[in-house]
């Protein structure tokens, strides 16, 4: 026992039963190997600290070098004595030394090392004092070595430096003597050289004068490249062969980039450039967007430097406006609207300068003419529809100026119709239909000579389809719905040409989409709901044949959600569900490219899922389903969620918070139609007082705008009249109800919706005033009686029959 105690006296003797159980088992092998018949004492000399030392060694055989020396380092003094560790310290150890996480448990398991709680922490020390000496017995023999190695290592690095000393003085030897012998050569070579000097200075001069003759017609031969190109591209567009623009600038490109780097000039740079703009004007019309951006930044940014460094010319000024302006339509392709109307502002007012000099250039006019078009369209789709029309009058004038639209120059003429399409869409939102059907007729007429001359020129059935959805739009909102759909339809057929002629061209194919929209919504307007259907399906048919994209994602997420509302309305759920998948399918493709924290990230998930274009009326989209069923509580659950994330919504500017508004207005409308049809008037009447403040701050800018605030206010007239504010209720239904007797009296008035909101002010005006205006109930009824049959089967128009029928009851 002394013995394994380390020497103690008996008395104060404190024995590991770990150690007291190894030192038996060791000495009782060393008795059977010498044939022992008893441990004896001179047995026991000597080999307590073998025991100990091999117990040590096989503890730490297999852990990490690292856990070794943590342990002898730190679990023992300086001067070998134990020293305790909180256990979390230990763990964090063994863990950077990389032993595995059951190190510690492993070595208390072997007796190694043992774990006490002193003052409520759990500490880590050697097992027994007599494992100190062992242990440092090991760190000086490990000291000893790491000392040993790194004075072996030391002298290695000294006998290395004087090797590579004696090496440079050998071959400094020889240098010098080399250098001698060249000293000599050179003296009788500088003579000769003197002599030579003089020939390869008139040789030289001679080769300036090749060279600058040479580069000299390379720049002509790279300007005619470029003018080439652009002459390619506006002759080839119309045919729909960009595709071969777009080859013969990447060959021209191939050619810059493999010219070396002593051979370029500002003028090269330059004209890479414009090849570039023209590369990437290519690409976007492929909507191969990405390649697109790439080729059109580089341009860009050449462009720029050149002009900041001084270059006014004429070719890096259009390069650099006409490349800003694919930059804002690729931007546009994309979603990112801030960005499309920055860049475009940007080219504007890059060739603004030069072509309100006295005599500005054809290419200039041309160039200044497309960027104030796409200007005015980015001005539309931002509500600014008089700064659109007044920019688009410019753009039409700087056409007009270049042949006086005299068919000599037909891409200005083409462009001038365009430029006119979209100023008939600016018009019609603001109401002016004399002056956008006087645009309009003037524009189809252009575009239809150029046709006469040109039957397949792509650009003139683009102009002609973008005028004739324009005036189909006017024309519609105006209750001409016949006319309507047959400019509609005239808009889809020139789509569809332009599509036959360039299946590639992915913005033909997204405004065919549009036009079927236009069709859809005529056909429906017009009581022709299976042709509605047809159109509905026929714009989302288009999809396998365009790439994915933003515009198309946003196109197509539109047409399915108001498929999935006719769908639902007509009570066929299994079409509504399978259109609403597809709404929720594109709309990830329309915001994918979005960043994340973006106003248009957040605002198209709930216009494109929830809400559609301004006055689509209730049941769209997510609303479809719920309304259709009659799930009131689920539909007043989902707005009013929608609710609350568009008031998280950070509008940046006038025109996103209208478009804020507008989303807003109906969530809260929704809310209020579904707690209406739960009979909870109270909340149904705070929600609509939320949704008619929120409309006043939203301008009515045409007969659409009117027809759809006027039914929010029915809506408030029936919730006042369940709360029996009957005279609040009069008050508000009154003026609607007569401005929809205004319109149903209009001869031209082909629109079946129309009636359905006539009917429906009927009824809200008999049920503000009980007991009273049951003919009113009863014109209702005729009304909705004298619909397409079709028409009368779609739920919401039999929930408003059934409505009237229940309040002709109370009247009898």
């Amino acid at each position: 026992m002394r013995f394994i105690a380390g020497g103690s006296e008996l008395r104060n003797a404190e024995v590991e039963p770990s150690l007291l159980s190894l030192i038996c088992r060791e000495l009782n092998n060393a008795r059977i190997a010498k044939g022992r018949a008893e441990i004896s004492v001179d047995l026991l000399a000597g080999s307590h600290d073998t025991i100990l030392a091999d117990f040590y060694e096989r503890t730490l055989a297999d852990q990490p070098e690292a856990l070794r020396r943590y342990i002898e380092d730190e679990l023992l003094t300086d001067s070998g004595f134990r020293e305790s560790i909180a256990e979390e310290r230990v763990r964090k150890a063994f863990a950077a030394a990389g032993a595995r996480p059951d190190a510690l448990a492993t070595l208390v398991d072997r007796r190694l090392l043992r774990i006490e709680e002193r003052l409520d922490v759990r500490r880590v020390e050697l097992t027994h004092d007599v494992l100190c000496s062992v242990v440092r017995a090991s760190r000086d023999l490990r000291h000893e070595r790491e000392a040993r190695d790194e004075a072996e290592r030391k002298l290695d690095e000294q006998r290395a430096r004087q090797r590579a000393t004696r090496k440079a003085l050998v071959r400094a030897r020889q240098i010098a003597a080399v250098c001698a012998v060249l000293a000599v050569g050179a003296l009788a070579s500088a003579a000769f050289g003197f002599l030579n000097m003089k020939r390869a200075q008139e040789a030289e001069l001679k080769a300036q004068q090749t060279r600058a003759m040479a580069e000299s017609a390379r720049g002509e031969a790279e300007k005619l490249i470029v003018y080439l190109l652009d002459d390619f591209y506006l002759e080839l567009e119309p045919v729909g062969r960009l595709d071969i623009v777009a080859a013969l600038s990447k060959r021209a490109l191939d050619y810059y980039d493999a010219l070396p780097k002593e051979l370029r000039t500002t003028e090269t740079d330059r004209n890479r450039a414009l090849a570039l703009v023209r590369y990437g004007s290519a690409l976007r019309i492929q909507s191969k967007l990405d390649e697109s951006q790439k080729a059109l930044s580089d341009a860009v940014d050449v462009l720029g430097k050149l002009r900041a460094q001084g270059d006014q010319s004429e070719a890096t000024a259009i390069g650099l406006g006409l490349g800003l302006w694919a930059e804002a339509r690729v931007a546009g392709s994309k979603g990112r609207r801030p960005e499309e109307r920055e860049l475009i502002q940007q080219a504007v007012a890059v060739l603004k300068p030069l072509a309100s000099a006295p005599t500005p250039s054809v290419p200039l006019r041309r160039a200044y003419g497309t960027a104030l078009t796409y200007l005015g369209f980015t001005q539309l789709n931002n509500n600014q529809e008089e700064a659109a029309v007044k920019t688009l009058e410019e753009a039409r004038e700087a056409y007009r100026s270049i042949d006086d639209l005299k068919l000599d120059d037909l891409p200005s003429a083409v462009a001038y119709a365009e430029a006119s399409g979209w100023e008939v869409n600016a018009l019609q939102s603001l109401g002016r239909f004399d002056q956008l059907r006087q645009v309009g007729e003037d524009a189809a007429r252009v575009a239809g000579q150029v046709l006469e001359k040109r039957p397949g020129n792509m650009m003139a059935l683009r102009a002609r389809g973008l005028i004739s959805d324009a005036l189909a739009g006017a024309e519609g909102f105006d209750l001409h719905l016949r006319k309507a759909l047959a400019l509609a339809e005239q808009g889809a057929r020139d789509w569809g040409a332009i599509v036959k002629l360039d299946p590639s061209n992915q913005i033909a194919w997204n405004n065919l989409a549009a036009a079927r929209q236009g069709t859809a919504f005529w056909s429906w307007g017009l009581g022709l709901i299976r042709e509605s259907q047809e159109q509905w399906r026929a714009g989302l048919a288009i999809e396998p044949d365009v790439r994915p994209s933003a515009m198309i994602g946003y196109t197509l997420g539109t047409t399915a959600g108001y498929r999935a509302m006719l769908e639902a309305d007509l009570g066929n759920r299994q079409a509504a569900e399978a259109a609403l998948a597809d709404n929720r399918r594109l709309i990830e493709i329309a915001v994918r490219d979005l960043p994340r924290d973006s106003f248009g990230r957040g605002f198209i998930p709930e216009q494109t899922g929830y809400y559609g274009f301004p006055g689509s009326g209730l049941g769209y989209g997510g609303y479809a389903l719920p309304l259709a069923a009659g799930e009131y509580e689920t539909l007043r659950n989902l707005a009013r969620a929608s609710a609350r994330r568009i008031e998280q919504l950070k509008a940046a500017d006038a025109q996103r918070e209208l478009d804020k508004n507008r989303l807003l207005e109906m969530a809260y409308r929704t809310a209020a139609e579904a707690s209406y049809r739960l009979k909870d008037y109270a909340t149904a009447d705070a929600e609509i007082k939320r949704a008619l403040e929120i409309r006043r701050a939203i301008p009515k800018r045409n007969l659409f705008d009117e027809r759809d605030a006027s039914d929010a206010l029915m809506l408030a007239a029936m919730i006042a009249a369940r709360q029996e504010r009957y005279p609040e209720a009069q008050q508000i239904i009154e003026p609607v109800l007569k401005f929809h007797r205004g319109l149903y009296a209009r001869k031209d008035n082909e629109d079946q919706s129309q009636r359905i909101q006539l009917a429906h002010a009927l009824y809200v005006s008999a049920l503000a005033a009980p007991g009273q205006k049951a003919s009113q109930l009863a014109q209702a009824a005729a009304i909705i009686d004298g619909l397409p049959p079709l028409m009368r089967r779609q739920i919401s128009i039999t929930v408003l029959r059934d409505r009237i029928a229940e309040e002709q009851k109370t009247r009898r």
